[in-house]
């Protein structure tokens, strides 16, 4: 598995173009919270984008918008990312690792829909 650190001066080109390629993936969100665990924010749903805002109310804020029906959407925000790791596998999965300057580190898991 090839892992790659996405340098913070590409971040919102970079989501912009992975958001195009991997719409409608199958993704599965988890964060790693060093006190109670980890949890599952969401399993298998499709994404609908990635996205990085540098300016507004949550500046410097990933946003991560998963599913296509308006009751199971899921909206999953990081604060202040640190670090972005990006992981591909041998059978078409990418997996991301969102580390921020403080709280959980959160995992995204994108599977190509059948």
């Amino acid at each position: 598995m090839d892992t790659q650190r996405i340098k913070s001066e590409d971040w919102v080109e970079y989501f912009n173009q992975f958001s195009k390629d991997h719409l409608g993936w199958l993704t599965s969100v988890e964060v790693l919270d060093k006190q109670s665990g980890p949890q599952r924010v969401a399993e298998n749903m499709p994404l609908q984008g990635i996205s990085f805002d540098t300016s507004g109310t949550r500046a410097c804020a990933i946003d991560i918008s998963l599913g296509d029906d308006p009751s199971g959407h899921v909206n999953h925000v990081v604060d202040m990312a640190l670090h972005i790791r990006r992981a591909d596998s041998s059978d078409g999965c990418v997996d991301l690792q969102i580390e921020p300057a403080q709280g959980p580190v959160t995992l995204i898991h994108l599977a190509r829909p059948n």
